[in-house]
């Protein structure tokens, strides 16, 4: 009995039946041969292949093989199973979604070799977005994906929490602009970022796996911010800068790119401590007046920005 004849008549019939049992299935649409794989298809693969008449050592050999096989069926198993549970309600996932079979084909191989839950909850998430949004996914994404480590997905988290609400304020006290921005500094406030865990090497691998752009002397600024006045809200506390050089507001030294700013788009981001005064440190030194006390109240309210002034 061949390894080959195992495969097609046992195991992945087994994976097969219940595939069509599972509740989820008639919404798998191109998910459906990574959706079900269980224990149960690895014992009774292994068990065909003990009862085969393989010689000792090509039982050996099978036995392992079969193991690394049903283990990447299970990456790549819980990496669709969160694909279908984060993608928005009526998502197609079907051959008609529009979704490049060829990237996706590329995307599941890679998912194979996926083991770590943090790591797997990244990539569903991805691919989640893919199939909501066909197309919106940069190419080198699964490259990127490969190369990310947990230790590098932690580091971007604490970058994404780096985060500001921009808000121009105008002479007669109206809202001109309002954008957020990740403002990262690192050049006048390392001591800071090193204790977030954030080195200029660390900054340096993620520029070259291709998430950010870092930029250690100019920096790079938000443009149309001409009024002299913005409101830099950080984690419920605003602070009231009176003036800056031109129509461009300094955001640090560290900008996503196209593929960075799809992982921020699933990237859950936490309060840092201390963030205010970094940020407060950096606007002085890049020009920036900031006034003694904040004049301004800020709610949000969902998609909305209302800006009160306080009274005297």
């Amino acid at each position: 009995m061949s390894l080959k004849k195992i495969v097609g008549d046992t195991a992945l019939d087994f994976v097969k039946n219940e595939n069509i049992q599972n509740k989820t299935i008639d919404l798998a649409g191109m998910l459906f041969p990574y959706m079900g794989i269980r224990k149960k298809a690895l014992d009774l693969y292994i068990t065909e292949i003990e009862n085969s008449n393989l010689s000792t050592d090509a039982k050996i050999v099978s036995v392992l093989n079969a193991k690394q096989t049903i283990k990447k069926l299970k990456n790549q198993n819980s990496i669709a199973e969160i694909a279908i549970q984060n993608a928005k309600e009526g998502t197609d996932f079907s051959e008609k979604s529009g979704v490049d079979e060829e990237w996706f084909d590329r995307f599941m191989e890679s998912a194979a070799f996926v083991s770590n839950q943090e790591m797997q909850l990244v990539w569903g998430k991805i691919l989640a977005n893919e199939f909501e949004r066909p197309g919106s996914t940069p190419p080198n994404m699964t490259r990127i994906l490969s190369e990310f480590t947990y230790n590098y997905a932690q580091a971007f988290r604490t970058l994404c929490s780096m985060r500001v609400l921009l808000v121009s304020i105008s002479e007669e006290d109206e809202i001109t602009n309002a954008i957020w921005r990740n403002t990262i500094v690192f050049q006048e406030n390392m001591e800071y970022m090193n204790k977030c865990g954030i080195t200029f090497e660390l900054l340096n691998e993620l520029e070259s796996l291709g998430v950010i752009k870092f930029d250690s002397l100019a920096g790079y600024a938000s443009t149309n911010m001409s009024d002299k006045k913005v409101l830099v809200c950080i984690n419920g506390k605003v602070i009231e800068t009176t003036s800056h050089r031109g129509d461009d507001f300094p955001v640090g030294n560290v900008i996503f790119t196209a593929a960075g700013e799809i992982l921020k788009s699933i990237t859950g981001a936490y309060e840092l401590e201390g963030y205010e005064e970094v940020i407060k440190k950096f606007l002085k030194s890049n020009n920036v007046t900031v006034a003694e006390e904040c004049s301004y109240y800020v709610q949000l309210l969902g998609n909305e920005i209302i800006v009160t002034r306080k009274e005297s």
